[in-house]
């Protein structure tokens, strides 16, 4: 049994990473599809382009043959209202054995006492989330620049750890995995293995993978292989470049 858990996707922003996913999507063998909540940016389908409607599609495809869990994150509105769209079955939280051993999976907005604060600031950060897009699309680094030099972000995901760790002691979890945060990470306290695989609006997306065939979980990060090409193919123009340099000079 393969389990495969990745959230946080964001279809309908510009910076989601569709291409990546799609790869994973159609590339990695696993038998259940956990998706961790965020998997709309909001319910404007309007802002959805092909490439959004491409993703959806093939988890619809993958539904008639694999088993394909969806739970319900803050950008994805009710859970009622999403399964009615959907056809499928939207969950707020998600348990299996491993090993013998429960893991827990749920997307964590319930653990951000911020989030919670600031609801009605949502206009606000919406104005800036899309100038911010505007400005700095091509790069993908502002938000995730502002995300992590901010103090109160870094206490919310530390938060949110916490109280999912928390959470999963409660339910007698081994393991727990969330997303919300987009900040990835794998720690092990007080004897729960705690796992987020970070968004797919980051340059480099990641997802979870329980193996039965192995004895524990790990983080899977994609993308690296095309970044190292990328960086190889700019130090290659920069040899030839330079050597044409030394040839007309010394023409």
């Amino acid at each position: 049994m393969r389990t495969v858990i990745l959230g946080d996707v964001h279809l309908g922003s510009p910076l989601c990473r569709t291409a990546l996913l799609l790869e994973v999507l159609d590339k990695v063998p696993f038998d259940r599809l956990i998706l961790n909540g965020d998997i709309f940016d909001d319910l404007n389908f309007r802002r959805l382009k092909a490439r959004h409607w491409s993703v959806l599609e093939k988890v619809r495809e993958l539904a008639d043959t694999r088993e394909v869990v969806w739970i319900s994150g803050n950008h994805d509105g009710a859970p009622e209202a999403l399964s009615r769209l959907l056809g499928v079955s939207v969950l707020m939280a998600y348990t299996f054995k491993f090993h013998g051993d429960k893991v827990l999976v749920v997307h964590g907005h319930e653990f951000d006492k911020f989030h919670h604060a600031t609801r009605g600031l949502n206009n606000l950060r919406n104005v800036f989330y899309g100038f911010a897009l505007w400005f700095d699309v091509p790069r993908k680094t502002a938000i995730q620049w502002v995300q992590k030099s901010s103090t109160i972000f870094l206490r919310a995901t530390e938060k949110v750890k916490k109280k999912a760790i928390r959470k999963a002691q409660s339910m007698g979890a081994r393991y727990v995995v969330v997303g919300h945060t987009h900040h990835r990470e794998e720690d092990e306290v007080d004897g729960v293995t705690f796992l987020n695989p970070s968004s797919w609006l980051t340059s480099q997306p990641a997802y979870v993978l329980f193996d039965d065939a192995r004895e524990l979980p790990y983080l899977v990060a994609v993308g690296r292989r095309r970044r190292r090409l990328l960086r190889d193919a700019v130090r290659i123009r920069a040899r030839l470049t330079a050597r044409n340099v030394s040839k007309r000079s010394r023409s």
